[in-house]
């Protein structure tokens, strides 16, 4: 072998990196483009109000080889995927055009605002073939795992992460969850190791509708009957469910969850004591651009701010710089107890009440 290295060689993924990074080093200087910017405050933050602040610049995502951008018009991304595909065959690589997608953000137009009944912006068409096929056009799209839409919903990432998690729970259900020689603790301790982080890959960034962590508690809290044997028509409240198997409530974890990532961002500081990109892109907002009066939705941020005030943490930013203190402050509400002692003659005789209260019925 004279060039190249062999497969699973430690050098790869560094060596990879090195080359896509030159890569595209030399396609954004062919583009021109510049993607879209943002504005941050300096100093602190989060801080809503007057103060100075700075642009900052947002063009491509990338993950190994897969690469999201972000630009502000139809006329730049057809620019940079121009240069893009040019780029790559000159330097060995092909664009795959069958996984690639484009999707435009939902807007509205700024005269309807602040009506309730705001009026959509139709963008132009955008036609972009590259050898003689043309890149889709979508709604939505899956990148990382995760789904993002053109409306900045999570409705379908909830529905995909709900159906891989019962994927996997169903797959353990004869040989784990129904045998009765293994112990609920063994099975929690399972159920926590294989369905838990299925269901919730990517929940450091979700900002749920009620609906929506409905059906994600649903989701866990029929796992754990299912565990301990019980069924929705034996009538076992969720407290006593929660009880029985010594786990914390869905909320807690998803609130642990936002403030173990908001903690770990506000700590990304370079060797100057300056914000990272990504720290700097996660505070960040777009300048002169208001929210209307009438989009109840609550954002990422408003939902961390109500987390803080929740878990009563007096002074977020300094305690988020001492890791340690941080994550013991975000754990006191999601600590796994251990399996009631008597769980299997609760559920027993529960069952026997359910059982009979159905007779008389």
């Amino acid at each position: 072998m004279n060039t190249g290295v062999k497969q699973r060689c430690l050098l790869s993924p560094i060596l990879f990196d090195v080359y896509i990074d030159f890569v595209m080093r030399q396609i954004l200087e062919q583009a021109g483009t510049e993607g879209i910017t943002m504005n941050y405050r300096l100093g602190d933050l989060w801080y809503s109000g007057r103060g100075k602040s700075d642009d900052v610049k947002l063009l491509a995502l990338m993950y190994a080889d897969d690469i999201a951008v972000m630009c502000q018009s139809t006329q730049e991304l057809e620019k940079f995927i121009k240069a893009f595909e040019k780029g790559t065959q000159y330097f060995g690589l092909t664009m795959n055009i069958k996984e690639t997608c484009f999707m435009s953000l939902r807007q509205f137009q700024k005269s309807t605002c602040n009506s309730k009944k705001r009026t959509e912006i139709n963008h132009e068409s955008c036609d972009i073939t590259i050898r003689n096929q043309k890149i889709e056009k979508t709604d939505e799209f899956n990148y990382l795992g995760c789904y993002v839409s053109k409306d900045q919903t999570q409705y379908k990432d909830i529905e995909t992460r709900v159906s891989k998690a019962s994927s996997a729970f169903n797959s353990l259900r004869r040989i784990v969850w129904y045998r009765k020689c293994i112990s609920i603790q063994a099975k929690i301790r399972i159920f926590r190791a294989s369905v838990l982080p299925v269901l919730l890959y990517g929940s450091d960034l979700w900002s749920l509708t009620v609906a929506e962590e409905q059906r994600l508690k649903a989701f866990y809290m029929k796992c754990l009957r299912v565990i301990i044997g019980v069924s929705i028509g034996d009538r076992m409240k969720n407290d006593l469910v929660l009880q029985l198997t010594g786990q914390p409530t869905l909320e807690n974890i998803l609130r642990r969850n936002r403030l173990r990532w908001f903690g770990h961002v506000n700590r990304m500081d370079n060797d100057q004591n300056c914000p990272m990109l990504t720290k700097k892109t996660l505070f960040a907002s777009f300048k002169d651009v208001k929210r209307p009066p009438h989009d109840i939705k609550l954002r990422w941020k408003d939902k961390v701010m109500k987390d803080i005030t929740v878990v009563n943490i007096k002074n977020w930013r300094r305690e988020t710089y001492d890791k340690d203190t941080w994550r013991k402050t975000i754990n006191r509400g999601v600590a796994y107890g251990i399996v009631h002692t008597d769980a299997t003659r609760v559920v027993r005789e529960h069952k026997e009440r359910a059982a009979e209260r159905r007779a008389r019925e």
